[in-house]
């Protein structure tokens, strides 16, 4: 007898459609399994042949084949059980069911329940995508699974329950698809920092053109704090954002029973001690890292100067590209990642450099703390906001002028005129040098303005161009169609505090 079941795994955070190809005939009995399975996969064989007993089933005593289709690709998981012992147990059944268009993914107990799979989102969207008419999921898996459109879904939670639905013994409701509602409640509020207008306006910025921001000032001056509600500034994500994040936190194994579906932008905040691959990703199963967990978020460096300066080095590329290629033996994953980067940094060891406090740290010891980021990681920063300590006057105040609804206000509506202008979803930050030519058009006063700056402080190519697209942001949220001097002037003046602590230190 010879059987094709369909049922798909993950690859990275993708799943791939796998036919299960069951062969079972005369000959001395053995179950034998291939097809590149990992370790997980292999020991398959004992939990299946106990989930079938253990349903009222019997196991035969044949010769069982099993063969993972494509063999070419290497698999991992627990996703085969069902569809493995689902091709088993029919072998003798003539059945009238279409296994051509269904897809079967779980994992069996040794008494038959269906436990849950992490990555379920990635299998039915993949499913979906692949012409797919049916999906049998664990019932554990049902509230993620919900906010899928467009396929039909069957929870199922123990092996019986399925054979008796194929034989249509009995019925399984399908899973009704749900309305993804957004939530836009924060405890959180740019009305609780006192003072500090600029870095708001600042961040008011970086949140609607996608710039990446780079904070230094003394410690308690308000750098956390900030940093902590730019997410409460940020547009709601749209539905195609919320399942591109789910689809990460599933395959990970970071849902949340409870949660279904990502509704908020991650805001993932990340130790200084961390290596390359919990930054990046990787190790043996090749994980996302943080900056992969980032996706449509923010990614914030708290006391980026403690981090290893390789591992630092390690973000330029998927800072620049928005993605990350992790390579092992054999194997290569891409996983997404493009998120709003937020750092910190005092401005040395003591913390107190340039402030009002005298420094306990010597030129040398300064120079060498700040030097602990490259000069090319910090070309990845749009923005450099110098944060300094409140009067008492404003503390004694203990409000804010501007408040998070206010600023998103303003930040919605200037993601409004890129969206226009794109077409799309694309920020600002992402403009080629295409879009830099059709919408970052000056006239004689502001190019001659920015000609003055770029000798004078011999910025690099890359600089001048951040100038400009952080420009274009600024005319934005004016309403501006084209850049002018003030916009200019401004998007420069976002860029001082990198000259006041690190042109005499990196070249």
């Amino acid at each position: 007898m010879f059987k094709i079941i369909k049922s798909s795994f993950l690859r990275g955070i993708d799943g791939v459609l796998t036919d299960v190809e069951i062969d079972i005939s005369k000959g001395i009995p053995s179950f034998n399994l291939v097809g590149l399975a990992d370790t997980a996969i292999k020991e398959s064989k004992e939990r299946v042949k106990s989930a079938i007993n253990n349903s009222g089933f019997n196991f035969p005593n044949k010769r069982i084949v099993i063969n993972l289709s494509p063999a070419s690709i290497k698999k991992e998981g627990v996703y085969f059980d069902l569809a493995i012992a689902l091709g088993i147990s029919l072998y003798k059944n003539e059945i009238n069911y279409d296994f051509s268009k269904s897809v079967f993914v779980g994992e069996l107990s040794l008494n038959g329940e269906i436990k849950r799979v992490n990555g379920i989102i990635s299998i039915i969207s993949n499913a979906k995508k692949q012409n797919m008419k049916k999906v049998f999921i664990p019932y554990e898996n049902s509230l993620e699974a919900s906010f899928i459109k467009g396929i039909d879904i069957y929870p199922i939670k123990n092996f019986k329950e399925l054979i008796d639905f194929i034989k249509e013994d009995k019925k399984i409701n399908k899973l009704r698809t749900k309305v993804i509602k957004l939530e836009d409640s924060f405890d959180l509020d740019f009305k609780d920092i006192i003072g500090n207008e600029f870095a708001k306006r600042a961040f008011e910025i970086a949140a609607c053109g996608g710039h990446n921001i780079f904070m230094i000032g003394p410690p308690g001056s308000g750098k956390t704090m900030l940093a902590k509600r730019i997410n409460t500034i940020i547009p709601n994500l749209n539905e195609e954002e919320i399942l591109q994040i789910t689809k990460i936190y599933s395959a990970s194994g970071y849902l949340k029973d409870d949660e279904g579906i990502i509704k908020q932008r991650p805001f993932r905040m990340p130790h200084y001690n961390s290596t390359i691959t919990s930054l990046i990703g990787g190790g043996k199963e090749i994980k996302p890292g943080e900056i992969v967990l980032s996706h449509k978020g923010i990614l914030f460096l708290d006391e980026i100067l403690e981090f290893n300066k390789r591992v630092l080095d390690s973000l330029r590329n998927p800072i620049e590209d928005k993605y990350i290629n992790i390579s092992r033996v054999k194997e290569k994953i891409t996983y997404p990642c493009d998120f709003l980067l937020i750092a910190s940094a005092n401005p040395c060891k003591c913390g107190n450099y340039m402030t009002n406090i005298d420094c306990i740290c010597t030129k040398s010891q300064i120079d060498k703390y700040l030097n602990k980021i490259s000069g090319p990681m910090l070309d990845r920063f749009d923005m450099f906001i110098e944060i300094n300590p409140i009067d008492f006057e404003k503390i004694e105040k203990s409000i804010g002028i501007r408040s998070s609804k206010e600023i998103k206000k303003n930040v919605i509506k200037g993601r409004e005129y890129q969206k226009k202008r794109y077409k799309d979803n694309k920020l600002n930050t992402l403009m080629n040098q295409k879009d830099i030519n059709l919408y970052c058009k000056l006239d004689k006063e502001s190019l001659s303005f920015l000609k003055l700056i770029y000798d004078k402080y011999n910025l690099s190519t890359r600089t001048y161009f951040k100038i400009l697209k952080t420009a274009r942001t600024i005319a934005d949220l004016d309403e501006e169609k084209d850049i002018k001097l003030n916009h200019i002037s401004e998007a420069f003046s976002y860029r001082k505090a990198y000259f006041k602590f690190w042109r005499n230190t990196i070249m």
